[in-house]
């Protein structure tokens, strides 16, 4: 799948749930509703109740964000040849992984872009009742399914096709955000996104994206109860390990580490603020960071 389908998929799928966010903010004071559905509060109480009216909603919001997505990349990148299925291969025949011009950014693109729609979904099952492992299977299954039918939809068309990489990518996407609501350590553990507004912007910027963006693997210590040794960190700090790309003339790989703001140790008793809060905790925020390759540079806020 194209950057651009990656980038509009994180674009409506922010779009549709910041919307639902504000429909939540009529209801968010209710009695029995927020007090049971602070974050990762689920794996202590699974007392909501099922309602239709609230599946429903959560439906509704779900497709058409998949329809719009459908409709705005169809436009984009689905306008040449139609072809039987076929894998995505290089120029020497061989199945693509991991290598290719975006060394492998693409893939981190693909895991952040699933691993979006599996948080939301599983909020929003969360939210119309559904049980802890029912929202979990509902997460995992509709995310890698949306964004796997996708693939096979790039298996049709010539400048594409189905692309193993981004499939694994996808499964490790989607699978991420339900481990970490029904694994503890996992919560302390996060995956996130910046993008720097800074950098100069190439002349093919618009669509290839990736030299604009960093990805990030982050860490909480003070999560970690047996790392005594750590309590003196504070606990809305994590440290973070970064990977980016130069340019794509120059196709070299940006290694970093840094400090990135854990937000999800603000706690508050909104529904709403709640789930906005784990929203925007899923991108990176301007920190000091270093970067180790290639070369060291030291940045004061780095994007």
């Amino acid at each position: 799948m194209s950057n651009l389908a990656c980038m509009q998929i994180i674009k409506y799928t922010s779009f549709h749930f910041i919307t639902l966010l504000f429909f939540f903010s009529l209801l968010s004071f209710q009695p029995g509703l927020t007090q049971n559905f602070a974050i990762y509060k689920n794996l202590e109480n699974d007392s909501l109740q099922f309602s239709v009216k609230k599946a429903a909603v959560s439906s509704g919001l779900l497709l058409s964000c998949v329809g719009m997505i459908t409709l705005t990349i169809d436009e984009a990148y689905y306008q040449d040849n139609r072809v039987k299925f076929h894998f995505a291969k290089d120029a020497n025949g061989n199945l693509t992984w991991f290598d290719n011009y975006h060394r492998a950014m693409d893939k981190f693109g693909h895991g952040f872009s699933t691993s979006l729609f599996s948080q939301n979904i599983y909020f929003l099952s969360r939210w119309s009742g559904y049980s802890n492992q029912t929202s979990s299977i509902l997460a995992s299954s509709i995310s890698i399914g949306l964004l796997g039918a996708m693939e096979v939809w790039d298996a049709h068309f010539e400048s594409w096709g189905f692309s193993v990489g981004d499939f694994i990518s996808n499964v490790a996407g989607g699978m991420y955000p339900v481990l970490q609501y029904n694994y503890r350590p996992l919560q302390n553990i996060d995956y996130k996104m910046s993008y720097n507004f800074i950098k100069k912007k190439s002349a093919d910027h618009g669509i290839h994206d990736y030299e604009h963006m960093t990805f990030w693997l982050t860490v909480n210590p003070r999560g970690f109860s047996d790392l005594k040794y750590m309590q003196w960190f504070p606990n809305w700090l994590n440290i973070a390990a970064g990977i980016g790309l130069d340019s794509y003339q120059n196709q070299k790989q940006e290694f970093y580490i840094g400090l990135d703001y854990n937000l999800k140790r603000i706690k508050t008793d909104s529904l709403l603020l709640n789930q906005l809060i784990a929203f925007i905790d899923r991108f990176h925020f301007p920190a000091p960071a270093i970067r180790v390759s290639p070369g060291t540079v030291y940045y004061g806020f780095f994007f």
